[in-house]
């Protein structure tokens, strides 16, 4: 997005005139990587256009009620754009070293310097990013916290593994009266794989936020879902009671003992795959039901439509173990996993609802690789124009 398209959009959301195309186009970018840095210059310019208040003031207010809008479940949480900098002697001596090499690898011809350009502006796959909100509002950006680090926080601790997974341990068992919350917010381009302190797994996708208690309490065990995740849920049991596990995404409630399932809320269609157990789906206009295995259920926010079918969860999941895979899945479909993972812009020059397309593929190739694939179908061409995929017939 460019810097002029968001002053607009930031203004419209000032004067509370935004459209639902214009929220999900600015919730969409609020997800990507530059959002941070373009915000800053668009509202730096927009507010020493139209006021004579504080710049930085009415850009930190901003920038909360959009934060606030879009991701309702860090509302407790965001209270200022605050960086957590965890800094080691490893780092500081990895930094020397890197200026100590620097002039030795530096390219030395005109034909170098044109083969370096040409490597920044490719399109590569996502990977292992996020950012951590904790409680008090600060962010730890995990995809610069190293392998093998452990944060030692109030009453509990976090540790990145060498897989960059985060695992949370508790030290004080005092802290589940404290109502403690973390939040894990994945921009367009990145993943992350987080286990709870009851053993529980949630692996979640690009563009998503899930906001999850430091320790359950005795009665439920609940979380809250914007985008996408795989959950495998641990049965838990006390004083011979099993405690549910609940899912909160938008209007649906998603209720379980132990089990694994997909849930998917990109759209204006929350749809939920279950791969393992069963489980219970409700709304507040009542409807909903039971999930069992390879059943796959959906939910119409505008027209609170419900519905189940019987599907192959593998096409569902293939995301979390490193594919895509697709069974004659809509060409915009496709083309909108390719915007979230590779953080790319998407133009259509023609109509091509009616294309269908079918195979798998890693999700760690190279763009063009993928598009590439897509071409072999004879219905569609691609053509990239720096982080812009042009589809042409």
């Amino acid at each position: 997005m460019k810097k002029e398209e968001l002053k607009d959009l930031i203004q419209k959301h000032k004067d509370h005139q935004l459209t639902a195309t214009e929220l999900q186009r600015l919730k969409e970018f609020f997800h990507s990587e530059e959002f941070d840095a373009v915000f800053d210059r668009a509202s730096e310019e927009l507010f020493l256009e139209n006021s004579n208040s504080g710049v930085d003031m009415e850009s930190e207010k901003i920038y909360r009620r959009i934060a606030e809008e879009i991701l309702p479940q860090l509302k407790r949480s965001i209270k200022s754009r605050n960086w957590l900098y965890i800094t080691t002697v490893s780092v500081a001596a990895a930094l020397l070293l890197f200026f100590y090499l620097t002039p030795s690898i530096l390219p030395n011809s005109t034909d170098d310097v044109v083969s370096a350009k040409r490597e920044q502006i490719d399109i590569l796959p996502g990977g292992a990013k996020a950012k951590l909100v904790l409680e008090d509002g600060k962010i730890v950006d995990l995809a610069n916290l190293r392998s093998d680090t452990t944060l030692q926080l109030a009453g509990y601790k976090i540790y990145k593994n060498a897989k960059g997974e985060l695992t949370y341990t508790l030290t004080d068992e005092n802290i589940s009266s404290a109502g403690l919350y973390n939040t894990i917010v994945t921009p367009k381009g990145g993943e992350y794989n987080l286990q709870l302190p009851d053993g529980s797994k949630i692996f979640v996708n690009a563009s998503s936020t899930i906001r999850y208690p430091l320790q359950f309490d005795k009665a439920k065990r609940e979380v809250e879902l914007d985008g996408e995740a795989y959950f495998e849920v641990r049965q838990m049991v006390q004083n011979n009671n099993k405690i549910p596990f609940i899912v909160k995404t938008r209007e649906q409630t998603l209720k379980v003992l132990g089990t694994s399932f997909n849930i998917n809320s990109y759209s204006d269609r929350i749809e939920t795959t279950l791969v393992e157990g069963k489980v219970q789906l409700s709304y507040p206009n009542k409807k909903g039901g039971l999930l069992a295995p390879n059943q796959q259920s959906s939910y119409h926010s505008k027209h609170q439509s419900f519905d189940i079918k019987d599907v192959d969860p593998f096409y569902t999941i293939a995301w979390k173990d490193g594919n895509f895979a697709f069974e004659n899945t809509s060409l915009s479909t496709v083309m909108k996993d390719l915007e979230r993972w590779y953080d790319v812009e998407v133009e259509y020059r023609g109509n091509f609802s009616k294309i269908k397309f079918s195979g798998t593929i890693s999700k760690y190739e190279k763009i063009d690789k993928v598009l590439k694939a897509i071409e072999l179908t004879g219905s569609v061409k691609f053509k990239i124009e720096e982080r812009r995929i042009i589809v042409m017939s």
